[in-house]
């Protein structure tokens, strides 16, 4: 089977930003909180790239789908980790966000892909969440950690209703 050299333009993209990832933990963790906002969004801009390139590229796979979930929730969970970690959030919120995860990825497997009108934004709030974390003052992590517990219980709610009255769209 001959694999066509082109994929490793947005594989190596979301490599990158798996990297990016636990350079960002190594970054905040050592008080570099400028270049950690930096490589963050960094991170951020090649979520978007990957995707892009495999579409133009004409290479996108389920595969590749999968390794940019991957590398998605890599980097979520190690800025939360991290957070955690200098005292920003309790560790049960990273709790809660790894059965987001694992309840999409469990849930993905089906032949016919449950709608989840909430956990498709979810990615997107918790990117949004890191960097007004890291750019707020903490008078305002409070609400951010309620916005998180919220939108998260939120998200496990409605995935598991969709899934449960089987409210599903053909791929």
């Amino acid at each position: 089977m001959k694999i066509n050299k082109l994929i490793l333009v947005p594989t190596g993209i979301t490599a990158f930003r798996i990297v990016l990832s636990i350079l960002f933990l190594d970054l905040l963790i050592n008080n570099m909180e400028l270049i950690a906002i930096l490589v963050f969004l960094l991170a951020v801009i090649t979520d978007a790239f990957d995707g892009y390139y495999a579409r133009k590229l004409g290479v996108s796979s389920d595969y590749g789908a999968y390794l940019d979930i991957t590398a998605d929730f890599i980097l979520v969970l190690v800025a939360f980790l991290t957070f955690i970690i200098i005292g920003i959030y309790p560790y049960w919120l990273l709790i809660l966000i790894i059965l987001v995860f694992l309840q999409f990825i469990l849930t993905s497997k089906l032949k016919v892909l449950v709608y989840d009108p909430v956990g498709k934004y979810y990615g997107a709030f918790l990117f949004a969440v890191i960097l007004v974390t890291l750019i707020s003052p903490p008078i305002f992590y409070g609400f951010l950690l309620i916005a998180t517990l919220l939108f998260t219980t939120l998200s496990l709610i409605s995935r598991y209703l969709f899934f449960i009255f089987r409210k599903t769209v053909e791929k």
